[in-house]
């Protein structure tokens, strides 16, 4: 693995740990409030990047997703939430959220993302393998950060 691909994976495992953080003790109600101005909430942004890490580096590549692709789906982009997540899906999905990096960065580590098959974005930019989709959902993370604070700071 090279020092690029360590980096990326150091820095989005700092932003998960620090989005769960954001969330420690907050109340399902919390969890789940789309303040004024917002299309969204916290825990629909945690889906969200646990359902868009798996397209990005696993199914648009053409390899095997390592979630339940239907399950998540709910959290699409273009998706709004449309319910109201019980106690039980909210730790589901943080835990899914951990876990899903964790089996990213062995699989990385590992070689196992091998076969990646190219794609384009609908911006035309082109994603040609692992490392490009890193990239991609590295910079997709950063800017779901910047929303979880914003977030947060509204329902605290």
């Amino acid at each position: 693995m090279n020092t690029l691909m360590q980096k990326e994976l150091e820095l989005i495992y700092y932003v998960r740990t620090s989005i769960l953080k954001l969330t420690e003790g907050l109340s399902v109600v919390q969890m789940n409030h789309i303040p004024d101005k917002m299309n969204n909430n916290l825990i629909w942004n945690i889906g969200h990047l646990v359902f868009t890490q798996q397209m990005l580096c696993y199914y648009l590549g053409g390899l095997t997703p390592t979630i339940d692709l239907n399950y998540f789906a709910e959290f699409a982009p273009d998706t709004l939430p449309e319910k109201i997540y019980e106690e039980k899906d909210i730790q589901f999905i943080k835990e899914t959220f951990l876990s899903a990096f964790e089996q990213l960065s062995t699989d990385i580590k590992s070689k196992n993302l091998t076969g990646y098959v190219g794609w384009s974005l609908p911006t035309g930019i082109r994603i040609n393998n692992i490392n490009d989709a890193m990239a991609t959902n590295l910079v997709h993370e950063g800017r779901h950060f910047g929303v979880a604070i914003s977030l947060a700071k509204q329902v605290a």
